[in-house]
């Protein structure tokens, strides 16, 4: 992993993604399956998600679904 100062809920959620299925290569979630595993409110992860998309450490894509994927973008 990139040497980052990450918060608790920032390491929370890169390995909740970590956890999740495999699309286009690279472990993957949808945002209801994060909240349903975080241990905070609807807006802090937005919050993390945001920071985290800015620290370069995850990237947002799409399923075919139309619903948001969040990907690993880094090594835990």
């Amino acid at each position: 992993m990139k040497n980052l100062n990450l918060t608790q809920l920032e390491t929370e959620v890169l390995t909740i993604i970590s956890y999740g299925d495999e699309y286009e290569e690279t472990p993957t979630e949808c945002f209801k399956n994060i909240l349903d595993s975080f241990n905070g409110t609807k807006n802090q992860l937005k919050g993390v998600i945001g920071s985290l998309e800015k620290k370069e450490l995850i990237w947002i894509g799409e399923f075919p679904n139309g619903q948001s994927s969040y990907h690993l973008d880094t090594e835990i």
